[in-house]
């Protein structure tokens, strides 16, 4: 069983330059969206930094943005001719040994690998997380089902790609957690069941209400555990709003403080040092410079 440190500090000088890349990432995106009128909004903790910071929460190393699925559709098809010569998108659908939901925006030519995506074989850089949302299903029963099965193929689709997850429980019940995961890894292994042909399955999950007179008013991320408690009406995110983010303007959704209440309570209160938490990388590479290790 791993031990993750996920509230270690940055070198101040290395959490800057850290940033700077991402915000050019952000920079870059946001131009295509404006050019293609795609909306997006930033959320979770670029959300919270955005409203409470002005910028970056000042431990935070990740950006955060999402998109209804279908302008994220459309984002993934001008991708290549207008940004694949400064970035690559990655999901297992693109790369097939990438095993994770999130969809990330990598600045080619840097290294950005933390203890828990370190057994991933793909090439792993500074990057930018892109959440669809998709439509809830409309009956209860359904919409439980699907955050179900989408959860349950989001945590096999993580166990494909490595044997030891970031387990959030301690002591015995720890252990156990570990040990099983380690076994669904290898059984995995051993049916040669790929990330690309569960994300695939996961997609058909979360998108499966999207073109049915059978969807809700509500959409959701299924990226994690919590989205169908934190889903929101799609109506209430718009129009989007305009709000400074160091130095730059970004949206957030109308409903913004409404969605940042239900995911965190007051998100306008500054956290204990022990949940400050980032994603230090064992090994960071900006680009055209050596790569640092052991951070």
């Amino acid at each position: 069983m791993r031990k993750y440190n996920t509230s270690k500090s940055y070198e101040p000088v290395i959490l800057e330059k850290l940033h700077q890349v991402q915000l050019q990432i952000l920079a870059d995106f946001i131009k295509v969206c404006d050019k293609y009128d795609l909306p997006y909004f930033v959320v979770y903790g670029t959300a919270i930094g955005a409203v409470r910071h002005h910028g970056f929460i000042p431990w935070d190393d990740d950006i955060d943005v999402a998109m209804l699925r279908e302008d994220y559709d459309e984002f993934c098809k001008v991708f290549q001719k207008e940004l694949g010569k400064e970035y690559n998108l990655l999901t297992p659908e693109i790369d097939g040994r990438y095993a994770c939901t999130v969809t990330h925006i990598q600045r080619k030519g840097t290294k950005f690998i933390s203890e828990a995506s370190q057994d991933l074989k793909c090439d792993l850089g500074i990057f930018m997380d892109i959440f669809p949302l998709d439509y809830v299903a409309k009956d209860r029963k359904a919409a439980l089902k699907q955050a179900r099965n989408s959860n349950v193929l989001g945590r096999l689709l993580f166990l494909s790609g490595t044997a030891y997850p970031v387990i959030p429980y301690k002591g015995g019940k720890g252990r156990i957690a570990a040990y099983v995961c380690w076994i669904l890894h290898y059984i995995l292994k051993l049916l040669r069941i790929k990330p690309q042909f569960l994300y695939r399955r996961y997609v058909s999950t979360v998108t499966k209400y999207n073109n049915t007179f059978a969807k809700s008013e509500y959409v959701t991320s299924f990226e994690y555990a919590g989205g169908l408690k934190d889903r929101v009406k799609r109506k209430e995110l718009f129009p989007l709003q305009k709000v400074a983010f160091e130095g730059m303007e970004v949206n957030i959704p109308a409903n913004n403080h409404e969605f940042l209440t239900k995911v965190y309570g007051d998100y306008m209160k500054i956290p204990p040092k022990e949940e400050q938490v980032n994603h230090m990388p064992l090994v960071i590479q900006f680009e055209g410079e050596k790569a640092i290790y052991g951070m």
